[in-house]
């Protein structure tokens, strides 16, 4: 996949660093990543929902849930591990309708991990006039 954008590629860039620093068995919300990085959890997750196959078995992808823990179905690496059997190989308790039975308690704050990505802030734009 091709950055849009010099942003796009920035916040891409970002979102992949902090969920490499996302140890096995612990979740990140996709809330919390947009939280850190300023954009909207839907960004975070098209980012990961949009990674190429080579990217899908490096990146720990898996470990980036939405913050109801229902995993979208059909989600899978390019292997054709599927997200829930990713987390389950982890420790991770998961029903056999997608949703992960406690994710509070695997659930880690972006800020707690060895990332290196500060948390950003967009700008405030000036008032219309």
């Amino acid at each position: 996949m091709r950055a849009r954008s010099p942003a796009f590629a920035r916040i891409r860039a970002d979102v992949l660093a902090i969920v490499q620093a996302v140890p096995p068995g612990t979740l990140v919300t996709f809330g919390d990543l947009g939280a850190h990085l300023d954009v909207m959890p839907r960004h975070v997750a098209y980012i990961l929902a949009t990674l190429d196959p080579a990217e899908q078995l490096a990146i720990p992808w898996h470990r980036a849930v939405p913050e109801s823990g229902r995993l979208r179905p059909g989600a899978s690496d390019a292997l054709g591990s599927s997200q829930a059997d990713l987390l389950r190989a982890e420790g991770v308790a998961v029903a056999a309708s997608g949703m992960i039975a406690d994710p509070a308690a695997h659930r880690r704050a972006v800020a707690d991990l060895p990332h290196g990505v500060p948390v950003q802030r967009r700008p405030d734009r000036p008032p219309a006039g």
